[in-house]
């Protein structure tokens, strides 16, 4: 049988063809014709013939949705252009400079990425002990301005076991659980939250559903942390935060005569 390879093809499947050597010793036999009929390639022990075995009925609990229409997968007809060069000419320059804006694409956004790596340890140090920080960093270049602006936005944290080398006891203060159970879990009141899940949990669990529920759980800044943390945490503090919980950045070419 074809082999999968799934390194090949950037994820695609990608079939290959078995070895000569096992496809020699493993001869394939059409269903329901004699073994002796397949050459032996070698081999003197005749090959076993296949036989089409009955398909078992199906136990599955179906549900019936009556008049419903169910969707059908189908791939769309599209009209076909009559032949016409100039615009098969322009739809051929579409897809070559396509090709070319997305290389282009993936380079500017590791320029960015760079940049901003760049600019953070002075981020941190020219804003410690302020209360009020400035949101961008202005680096000039023979071109112009660029500026790296720096957000009131972080990832969610699976856990604070990165947080707790930097921090320690002062975790808490500055960072928080979030969780979503089809309801936003931040915005319960902090001492009826358990006291709401528990119930819930118990709702589910009464009608036998409790795999019907799921969590989505993890760590994120407390809303007072974008500004607390140059106040009351070093730059080198700030530095090893943005090793774990890195703040969104974004760098601006435009705004600023």
């Amino acid at each position: 049988m074809p082999r999968h390879n799934p390194a090949a093809g950037c994820g695609s499947a990608v079939l290959e063809a078995p070895p000569a050597v096992l496809a020699a010793n493993h001869p394939v036999v059409p269903r329901g014709r004699d073994a002796s009929a397949a050459p032996a390639h070698g081999s003197d022990a005749p090959v076993a013939a296949s036989s089409a075995l009955p398909v078992p009925r199906s136990a599955l609990k179906r549900v019936s949705f009556g008049i419903i229409a169910k969707k059908e997968e189908t791939k769309t007809a599209y009209p076909v252009l009559p032949d016409n060069p100039e615009a098969s000419a322009i739809a051929a320059r579409i897809l070559e400079r396509t090709e070319q804006f997305e290389a282009l694409k993936g380079a500017l956004e590791t320029d960015k990425a760079e940049l901003k790596f760049l600019v953070a340890p002075h981020y941190f140090a020219v804003n410690h002990g302020r209360h009020e920080v400035p949101s961008s960093i202005s680096v000039p270049s023979p071109k112009g301005e660029v500026l790296v602006c720096f957000q009131n936005r972080y990832s969610l944290l699976p856990d604070e076991t990165g947080l707790l080398p930097v921090l320690g006891e002062r975790t808490g203060e500055f960072f928080r659980q979030s969780f979503e159970l089809k309801i936003k879990g931040d915005k319960l009141p902090a001492d009826k939250t358990q006291e709401l899940m528990d119930r819930l949990q118990s709702l589910f669990a009464e009608f036998n559903a409790t795999d019907a529920l799921e969590v989505k759980e993890g760590v994120k800044p407390t809303a007072e942390f974008h500004a607390a943390r140059h106040l009351q945490l070093t730059p080198a503090q700030n530095l090893a935060l943005e090793q774990v919980c890195p703040i969104v950045a974004m760098v601006k070419t435009k705004g600023r005569k």
